[in-house]
């Protein structure tokens, strides 16, 4: 049997940040690729990697060929449910043994939030595919905070979600997670959920960022109209801007879907601690500096 990981999304945060640790540790993988330019790259790693989009069942049952555990990572829009289902269709076609599913931890088929509705369709087609699976359930991601720069730059953190608290999570640490148990290779159905390892408001992000910045950050209340407009100038397209209202505004504001979920699974999984938001931010002071 093939030892070989394939990963999709492997160009994007977590699933190049997967497949790099997986490589760095002697794992054999593979990426997928949609240009071919990324293809080339990936060679001159000393990485193997096929060209496909998630779009092309036939081309992905190709990608698939001689791997025994995908990684199916798949970007937030508006075809994500399709890749989704795509990538499960051709894993089962190749043969693969196992897949893991980057998913994410408010999951749920009657969301407002597109990226939280797709991946609960693509975890159910997983459960009912035949192959061994686990599937990765993270909370919001510290890097995203980086989309805040601007404000935070200027001492204010603009954000719509009151008292609501997130447990915001390295993308290293959900790396981590995903390449120990690729590594490992043992899927019995586990569906981890990835947290930080404290709950914040986002006051308390702003003090975070206070303390750890020298200077004062303010949180200022938006509401969440104004807030989707503020996504919009940052260059966001309307799509994605309603989707980030109805995150913070409704799910995170009120703490639904498990939006406020905490839990120890990094450190569990991996043997070492989340990194907490106010170590991350003495990591990346430089992307606020004034």
């Amino acid at each position: 049997m093939s030892d070989i990981i394939t990963i999709t999304g492997a160009t994007g945060e977590i699933g190049g940040r997967t497949l790099r640790t997986l490589h760095e540790a002697g794992a054999e993988v593979r990426a997928v690729a949609r240009r071919p330019e990324q293809v080339a790259r990936f060679k001159s790693e000393g990485i193997d990697a096929v060209l496909s989009n998630l779009d092309d069942v036939e081309a992905l049952t190709k990608a698939f060929q001689g791997s025994d555990q995908v990684m199916l990572v798949t970007a937030a829009s508006p075809k994500q449910a399709v890749h989704g289902r795509n990538v499960v269709l051709a894993a089962r076609a190749a043969g693969v043994r196992a897949i893991t599913h980057l998913s994410t931890a408010d999951a749920n088929p009657e969301s407002d939030i597109p990226w939280a509705r797709a991946p609960w369709h693509t975890d159910q087609l997983i459960q009912l595919s035949g192959m061994e699976w686990t599937i990765l359930r993270p909370s919001a991601f510290m890097q995203n905070l980086t989309e805040f720069a601007a404000p935070i730059t200027r001492g204010f953190f603009p954000q719509t979600t009151r008292r609501g608290r997130v447990a915001w999570t390295d993308a290293d640490d959900i790396a981590r997670v995903a390449a120990t148990v690729l590594r490992e290779g043992v899927h019995v159905g586990a569906e981890p959920v990835i947290t930080g390892p404290e709950l914040f408001s986002a006051r308390q992000v702003a003090d975070t960022f206070s303390k750890e910045l020298g200077r004062r950050v303010r949180y200022i209340h938006l509401p969440s109209r104004v807030f989707a407009g503020v996504i919009r100038l940052g260059g966001a397209d309307a799509w994605t801007a309603e989707g980030l209202r109805h995150q913070f505004a409704r799910v995170v504001r009120h703490g639904i879907d498990h939006a406020d979920v905490l839990t120890d699974d990094v450190e569990r999984i991996t043997g070492r601690p989340a990194t907490t938001l106010e170590a991350w931010v003495r990591a990346n002071k430089t992307r606020f500096a004034r």
